[in-house]
Order: structure tokens, then C-alpha cells, then sequence
């Protein structure tokens, strides 16, 4: 299975489309990893993404696959890369991440928990 795409040809290997993770997340078939700050995690954030933010980064607190894929994601795409480049130098190279993140998420269609949201819920 590729994550690349003909019409993205700068997508790196470890990159997935918001197209794709939204299919994989609707099937059960992902856990996606936010690795911006609490408090933009907590104005607006994916449903069922978890919060391991970059600045703390510890390879330890990844949550288990449990067969699904993992998938690490930011506002733009940026800091997920950054994520995923050092959890590779640590050895963890099952990982991927959202190219373009949030905000090509939100433009793929995809819906978004904002905090008077949460606070509702």
C-alpha cells in the first residue's frame, strides 16, 4: 500500500493525504497522535485524536497500535514531521503523518471538535 499520490508528488513515504486518514478513521483503522500544545488541542482538535505534544515529546507515551495504524498530526503538517523525523532517530518507524494536518483535514471535509463543542459536550 502506498501513501503517495501522483497529483502530491512532495508527499514523503511516511506522509498520508487528509483523504486517506479520514477513511482510515472511519474505519477503525488509525489512532491519530496530536502533537500541538493542550491549548490549541483544546480549541479545536480531530474526535478521538490523542494529545502528545511536541515539546514533551516522549516515545514512551505513544499509545499502542493495536493493529491500527498510527498517525501523527498538527495544525499544518510541520510539526508532525518534526515528531516523525525524531521518533525515527529513536527507532519508532512504524509511524506516519498528515500531510498539511488540521487544516487540509478540515478542507478534505472532515469535521473538527472546537471548544465550545467541548465544553457542550
Amino acid at each position: 500500500m502506498s501513501t503517495q499520490t501522483s497529483a502530491s508528488a512532495h508527499i514523503t513515504p511516511a506522509s498520508v493525504t487528509a483523504e486517506v486518514v479520514r477513511g482510515w478513521l472511519a474505519a477503525g483503522e488509525a489512532v491519530l497522535i496530536d502533537v500541538r500544545e493542550p491549548d490549541e488541542y483544546a480549541d479545536e482538535h480531530i474526535a478521538g485524536a490523542v494529545l502528545l505534544p511536541l515539546s514533551g515529546l516522549d516515545a514512551a507515551q505513544l499509545p499502542e497500535a493495536a493493529g491500527r495504524r498510527r498517525v501523527l498530526q498538527c495544525l499544518t503538517g510541520k510539526r508532525s514531521g518534526i515528531a516523525l523525523q525524531t521518533l525515527a532517530d529513536q527507532g519508532i518507524t512504524d509511524l506516519l503523518h498528515l500531510d498539511g494536518g488540521l487544516l487540509a483535514y478540515k478542507k478534505a471535509g472532515g469535521a473538527t471538535v472546537e471548544a465550545d463543542e467541548a465544553v457542550a459536550a
